[in-house]
């Protein structure tokens, strides 16, 4: 297998991950077998830990439309609120508050 069908078959694996999450449908099993995949070509020299991470993060921005980070960031402030018990922020529409804004 060359690089480039490696990587395209992580992207693959990825996107279908995400989507799943992005339905919340979880499948640790199929997540895990992508980290093994991830780390067996990082271990044989095919692709390095910076372009397994690009491939993750540009996975993750085709599917939910932002960053890992943004992702992460959102969904924490959406923690915070509802641990607050703050209305203000729980009664944005949700289409809203999924822009990042």
């Amino acid at each position: 297998m060359d690089k480039q069908t490696f990587i395209d078959s992580c992207y693959t694996q990825l996107t279908s991950i995400f989507k799943e999450v992005k339905d919340y449908k979880k499948d640790d099993k199929k997540k895990h077998r992508l980290e093994g995949y991830l780390h067996a070509g990082k271990a044989l020299g095919v692709i390095s830990n910076e372009e397994a991470l690009n491939l993750m993060e540009n996975a993750h921005l085709e599917v939910f439309g932002e960053t890992i980070e943004s992702r992460k960031s959102r969904k924490a402030n959406l923690r915070e609120a509802v641990a607050r018990g703050d209305d203000g922020y729980i009664d944005i529409p949700a289409y809203e508050r999924n822009k990042g804004g």
